[in-house]
């Protein structure tokens, strides 16, 4: 049997050329530096969102259609809801390890984010940015910007009140971005908010097919820059740019790793069966005319929430009378206006005298 394994290997040998690449791979050195398992993090948290989504798409129903609950939470039934909302609190209450693997679920999506943030953090600080890898920053990046979106639509899948509340800024959000803002907005939702359903089905596919594989093909591109380009390592005896000081990845790096992704996945599991996060029963199925006062979205969001509730209910105006009349105002008064100044008047103008601005105001529903 031995012999016959090591006759397959040859064979794979002599034609792949396994054993150079493989001798490669495997005396590959990584830095001993705790702040290099900043990116691990992010990496076995991924990993654990994947597997958790994969136990959640099982039970989850991506629809809006209005079902009566009769469920095991006694002070739901009765109540109309969407289908999306049922399976989600059924997932929580009613599925073996559902609600563990929900929370697992969103408790890695938090930490995957701040982890990608922390890790770019030391990325930009120490210089490690810089030529030859300001590629592999700027992919770093882009995974950031995509895991917030993805995040983003994760928690608006349940259609609770809070997701709905997420639903309704995003909708005001795509109205604002301009020329496309409005036909984006009615394309994606299919109509004037709340829409005609259909945002839920969408977002589920781009929750779980689109995003996911492109982020999952960033990391790749990333690990894969990297591991030809090699670690940034700090200033020390014996190190440059070209060689890194530490472990090699076998046996070493591989042992202290995967124990690695086992501690990570242990404090998952700790948080996701001890920490509540998002009870959706207790808010509620989404209703247009109802806001909970629970409303406050996961921390990668904040500076949003945080933007919206320190504007003052004043209007901004782009491109209306403020832009079109600049070059026009004062006529007659022989002075040129000052190229600053304009633009301060203009982008953004607000004008807190405009026609259904002040703090009695609200948006059309």
């Amino acid at each position: 049997m031995e012999d016959r394994g090591i006759e397959l290997a040859r064979w794979f040998d002599d034609r792949l050329g396994v054993a150079r690449i493989s001798k490669t791979a495997l005396n590959k050195i990584f830095p001993d530096h705790w702040s290099f398992l900043l990116g691990e993090i992010a990496m076995y948290s991924f990993a654990i969102i994947i597997i958790t989504g994969i136990f959640l798409t099982l039970f989850f129903v991506p629809s809006t259609k209005e079902v009566i609950y009769n469920g095991s939470y006694v002070p739901l039934r009765g109540q109309r809801v969407s289908e999306a909302y049922q399976s989600t609190v059924d997932i929580s209450l009613n599925v073996r390890a559902g609600l563990v693997m929900r929370q697992m679920h969103h408790w890695a999506a938090d930490i995957f984010a701040a982890a990608i943030v922390v890790h770019l953090c030391r990325i930009f600080f120490t210089g490690a940015f810089r030529r030859p890898r300001e590629l592999n920053y700027m992919i770093g990046l882009t995974m950031l910007i995509l895991v917030i979106v993805n995040g983003f639509i994760g928690y608006s899948l349940p259609d609770d009140q809070i997701s709905g509340a997420g639903l309704r800024i995003a909708f005001s959000i795509f109205l604002s971005i301009p020329i496309i803002g409005t036909w984006g907005a009615f394309l994606l939702w299919g109509g004037n908010f709340p829409g005609n359903g259909d945002i839920i089905p969408r977002f589920y596919s781009l929750h779980i097919l689109i995003l996911p594989a492109v982020i999952a093909g960033l990391l790749a591109a990333h690990l894969g820059i990297m591991w030809h380009q090699k670690h940034t390592d700090f200033p020390g005896k014996d190190k440059s740019n070209r060689k890194v000081v530490g472990s090699s990845f076998w046996p070493t790096y591989t042992a202290k790793t995967t124990g690695y992704f086992f501690i990570i996945f242990g404090g998952l599991a700790l948080l996701g069966g001890l920490f509540q996060i998002n009870p959706i029963w207790l808010y509620g199925s989404y209703e247009p005319y109802k806001v909970s006062y629970a409303v406050q979205p996961d921390w990668y969001m904040g500076w949003l929430d945080g933007a919206l509730r320190i504007m003052p209910a004043w209007e901004t105006q782009f491109a209306s009378r403020y832009l079109i009349s600049a070059p026009f105002s004062r006529p007659g008064s022989g002075r040129r206006t000052r190229p600053w100044s304009i633009t301060s008047s203009t982008g953004p103008a607000i004008d807190p005298f405009a026609p259904g601005s002040g703090s009695g105001s609200c948006p059309s529903t």
